[in-house]
């Protein structure tokens, strides 16, 4: 079985920065949105996955699988399905065909 066959369903990345002090002192969210459409895999984190995973990456309620693509260091957040997911950590996968694995925190749902 291919590793794109196991791809079923797509994702946007966005880059998440503070932006311009809005009229009342605080400061608002920019976002960048770095892709769109990627196809991907959401899987749920097991609890024994959380306990025994390095720190960093302990809080992750998913794992996102995608083929490689370059992203910038900074906040990223993640929509599929209708909800947005912070990115806690990232490792590269793969020998000669690079894959990426997110670690990610369930936020909110999309407005």
């Amino acid at each position: 079985m291919s590793f794109k066959s196991l791809l079923n369903r797509t994702c946007d990345i966005e880059l998440v920065s503070l932006g311009v002090c809005d009229g009342f002192g605080g400061r608002t969210e920019e976002k960048q949105t770095l892709f769109t459409a990627l196809p991907c895999r959401l899987r749920t984190r097991n609890s024994g996955e959380k306990r025994y995973s390095s720190p960093e990456y302990q809080y992750a309620t998913h794992s996102l699988y995608l083929e490689y693509v370059k992203l910038p260091k900074g906040r990223l957040r993640v929509k599929t399905g209708g909800l947005y997911y912070e990115v806690c950590g990232r490792i590269e996968l793969g020998g000669a065909q690079k894959y990426l694995c997110l670690y990610l925190e369930r936020k909110t749902a999309c407005a």
